[in-house]
């Protein structure tokens, strides 16, 4: 009774791990080495093939020298009299050289030249996936003095191939999800402003390059020790209060807040608030979107693509863009040889045409829109 428990325990501990390395590398490769142990054979390979071509598409090599499965992959895998008969086996259904019915398997080059030569005689493979264009495989080799596998190996890669395939499309989905990530993260970091996410309570969940970047500068943004997003000024007090309480200060319904800078023009930041949503069982939900607009950066906008885009006048599409990278009316209007009063018609115009109702909603129209350029 003391051995069957330990060895049910064994088993359960293993499938911890299985599912443990469903996030982890390290743990995944060691659990598979482990089940490598069990079932007494010299390393495990797994593998995903082309059915049609035979071409290896994507490896792991589990104490299995790199060197072979590469040897393999380009030369023996089109000379492999077992491919056939394993092609045709089923899903978890692990098989051996008895079981592929190969009688003369040992008078071949593959045999003696290449699975003696590397002292992998012996193999026990098994699907674990099989369509039409992809079909994965985890087979373990056994060496001369090991033996060929046996009944009980069979069994127990029978009961565990199913746990190794769920594991393994768990670790598929999980990387899928990193690669988007990964690439919206690349996408960010190419945005001219920056771009940070808040949970509930203000503390930052995400932020881009530029972002980052302010939070290291002396500009009156930063994140305190607890991951929270501080403002400098009154800006901080507006943003504090609406997050606290969910709704915006009064004055600043439009979501532009603006933080005052020693040299230059002021520091823009536009609120946002996300769809409330549950996304995760511990960590902080995204609850917050800021937009930072820094004007010693000097933002590029074509005013081109700001026209055809909000279907304008070049010359309304001309403040739009002084606008949106953070100047004031007054100093767009100088800066484009107009007067402040002409300046004020055209934006309204803007807003008109658009049906744009805020300053802060035509920041946001054009920032995450098509006429943004790389920054000078």
């Amino acid at each position: 009774m003391t051995r069957r428990s330990g060895v049910a325990g064994s088993f359960e501990r293993l499938l911890d791990n299985l599912y443990a390395g469903t996030l982890d590398d390290a743990i995944w490769n060691r659990t598979l080495v482990e089940v490598a142990d069990r079932v007494r054979a010299a390393g495990a390979y797994l593998f995903a093939i082309n059915p049609a071509t035979g071409v290896v598409l994507r490896d792991e090599n589990h104490r299995v020298d790199p060197t072979v499965s590469e040897a393999y992959s380009r030369y023996w895998t089109y000379q492999d009299i077992r491919r056939k008969p394993f092609l045709e086996a089923d899903v978890g259904v692990p098989q051996t050289e008895e079981s592929l019915q190969i009688p003369n398997l040992r008078s071949t080059a593959l045999f003696n030249d290449f699975l003696l030569a590397v002292d992998h005689p012996h193999v026990m493979p098994v699907w674990l996936r099989k369509a039409e264009t992809k079909m994965v495989a985890l087979s373990f080799q056994g060496t001369r003095k090991r033996g060929p596998f046996e009944r009980r190996d069979i069994e127990e890669l029978r009961r565990l191939s199913p746990h190794i395939s769920r594991a393994l499309e768990i670790r598929d989905r999980l990387e899928r999800v990193q690669i988007r990530a990964h690439t919206l993260s690349r996408s960010l970091d190419t945005l001219s402003f920056g771009v940070a996410v808040l949970d509930s309570t203000g503390k930052l969940l995400e932020a881009n390059a530029i972002a980052r970047d302010l939070f290291r500068e002396d500009c009156g943004i930063c994140y305190k020790s607890d991951s929270t997003v501080y403002l400098r000024g009154t800006a901080g007090s507006e943003l504090h209060h609406w997050i606290s309480t969910g709704t915006p200060p009064a004055r600043r319904a439009e979501g532009l807040l603006h933080i005052s800078q020693a040299v230059g023009p002021p520091l823009s930041v536009l609120v946002s608030p996300l769809r409330a949503q549950t996304v995760s069982w511990i960590s902080g939900d995204p609850r917050w979107l800021l937009l930072f607009f820094d004007p010693s950066r000097q933002i590029r906008l074509s005013t081109e693509l700001i026209a055809r885009d909000l279907c304008i006048t070049n010359s309304e599409a001309a403040i739009v863009a002084m606008v949106v990278a953070g100047n004031t009316l007054k100093e767009s209007a100088l800066c484009l040889g107009i007067s402040e009063h002409t300046a004020r018609s055209q934006i309204k115009s803007v807003f008109r045409k658009t049906d744009i109702r805020s300053q802060a909603d035509l920041v946001r129209r054009v920032a995450l829109g098509a006429a943004r350029s790389e920054p000078s």
